[in-house]
C-alpha cells in the first residue's frame, strides 16, 4: 500500500464533494478525491441533474420575473409537511447563492437547459443537466474526474 500526500481529502465525488475538488485544484492545493462508487455523482446522481435556482441566465433570457425571496417562501411549500424541521438561515443561505453556483457550474462546462416548472413553484426555476442523450452530446466526451479536475483547475489560473 503506498502512502499519498495531499493538502485536501475530499470523501465523496458527488456534486459538493466534486465542487470542492475543482476549488482547491484550482487553489493549486495536491486534492485527493475518494467515491466509494465505480463512478462519480453521489446522491446528486439520484436528482436526475436538475438544479432549482433564481435569476439566472436562462430565467433572463426566457423573460421569467422571480426572485430569491419567492424562492425562499417557495421551498417551505416544497418540504410539505417537514417545513418545520428546515433551517430558515441555511434556506436563505442557500437560494442567495443558487444562481451564482449555476454560473459556475455553467462555466465549468456543464450545460444546462430550462427553466421548466417544478409544482409547487410558483415560477419555473428547475434547470436540468443537458445530458449525452441530447441532440449534439455526440461533439462531448463523458466527463472523468482526474481530467476534469484538472481543465478546470487550468481554467481559472
Amino acid at each position: 500500500m503506498t502512502k499519498d500526500r495531499c493538502d485536501v481529502l475530499v470523501i465523496g465525488a458527488g456534486a459538493a464533494g466534486l465542487a470542492a475538488a475543482i476549488e482547491a485544484r484550482t487553489l493549486r492545493a495536491n486534492v485527493v478525491l475518494i467515491e466509494k462508487n465505480d463512478a462519480p455523482g453521489g446522491t446528486t446522481g439520484w436528482s436526475i441533474g436538475s438544479f432549482t435556482a433564481t435569476q439566472t441566465p436562462h430565467q433572463i433570457s426566457a423573460g421569467i420575473k422571480d426572485s430569491t425571496d419567492a424562492h425562499f417562501d417557495d421551498m417551505r411549500r416544497f418540504a410539505g409537511k417537514d417545513a418545520d424541521r428546515d433551517n430558515p438561515g441555511l434556506r436563505r443561505l442557500f437560494v442567495e447563492n443558487l444562481s451564482d453556483t449555476l454560473r459556475w457550474l455553467m462555466s465549468m462546462g456543464v450545460e444546462f437547459f430550462g427553466p421548466m416548472p417544478e409544482p409547487p413553484h410558483t415560477k419555473p426555476r428547475m434547470h436540468n443537466v443537458l445530458s449525452a442523450g441530447h441532440e449534439g452530446a455526440e461533439r462531448r466526451r463523458p466527463l472523468r474526474p482526474k481530467s476534469t479536475l484538472r481543465a478546470a483547475a487550468e481554467r481559472n489560473h
